[in-house]
């Protein structure tokens, strides 16, 4: 059973997305907004998943005994248009249906996909290159209308905020000034040259697909936009092995999806500069952080 003490450390535990003062705030009040909303709409919760960067997550059951999850954020309209995107995929049966919506209490109660586990918890048996292929194939053929954001503001945002994480004393010594600025102009150029107007996940991490049981693999937690398909594909390209494994995975896997091997592996490359990045600020640098960053420097 949840408790309102859990809560509140959750709802805390956003710190690093909205800092320490908003996200205390947040954590003080969700016992109530919890409370509120399960009321209203019928639940019954359950358990805390592991919650990420921008929401706290809940399972719960509705009062019909279906699974649901239900999703609070202190970004109201930032989970609003997050439910907005999912209807946008729901076409596509690749992503979880939205029940209901509470955009002023920054709320959602989405479809709970069974089983459910995320990718980045079962690697042992990591979706083929084909697999992954039919869940880009699907998401990618949904119509850009209604889509405003495009590739190139998200990638700003991202150098900004990954930037400020690869200037920390524990980041710094190993993504020197010249890569990370090598990998910011590669991405530029990138964009500059890109002709796609796909609609893409745009943060489609292991971490963001479900193992949805004879429904296929099920995307969570988009970041719509318009742009390259590869941007898609960097993190399979990179989940696992040395240089040596990820550059023919691009290849068999671009092959698949009908894009031009080299610009996959050169999205890869920036994003593996950004994920070295990341779990270096996290988790110290590593065998696999080496790995990332050889890639980086294959070109």
């Amino acid at each position: 059973m949840i408790t309102d003490e859990d809560l509140v450390r959750e709802g805390a535990a956003l710190d690093d997305r909205f800092g320490a003062g908003r996200a205390d705030a947040f954590g003080r009040a969700l016992p109530g907004i919890v409370a509120d909303l399960t009321a209203r709409w019928g639940l019954r919760h359950g358990s805390l998943y592991d919650s990420g960067a921008t929401s706290v997550v809940l399972s719960v059951e509705t009062s019909r005994g279906v699974p649901a999850v239900l999703k609070v954020s202190p970004d109201a309209d930032f989970l609003s248009r997050q439910a907005a995107m999912l209807r946008h995929l729901a076409p596509t049966g690749r992503a979880p249906a939205v029940l209901a919506e509470d955009a002023a209490a920054g709320a959602v109660l989405l479809e709970r996909i069974l089983p459910g586990d995320t990718l980045d918890s079962t690697r042992t048996a990591p979706p083929t290159p084909e697999t992954w292929a039919a869940l880009l194939r699907d998401l990618h053929a949904t119509s850009p209308s209604g889509v405003h954001d495009v590739l190139a503001d998200r990638c700003e945002e991202m150098f900004e905020r990954i930037g400020e994480r690869r200037t920390r004393p524990q980041v710094r010594p190993h993504v020197p000034d010249a890569l990370w600025q090598r990998a910011v102009e590669d991405c530029r150029q990138l964009l500059r040259d890109d002709r796609e107007d796909a609609v893409i996940h745009g943060d489609l991490h292991l971490g963001n697909v479900l193992h949805g049981g004879e429904r296929g693999l099920v995307v969570i937690d988009p970041k719509l936009c318009v742009g390259d398909r590869c941007f898609d594909m960097v993190d399979f390209v990179v989940v696992d092995g040395a240089p040596g494994q990820m550059v023919p995975r691009a290849r068999e896997l671009a092959s698949l999806v009908d894009l031009d091997p080299d610009r996959l592996l050169a999205w890869s490359r920036v994003n593996a500069v950004v994920t070295a990045v990341s779990r270096i600020t996290w988790h110290g640098p590593g065998p696999r952080t080496d790995a990332l960053l050889a890639l980086a420097r294959s070109a």
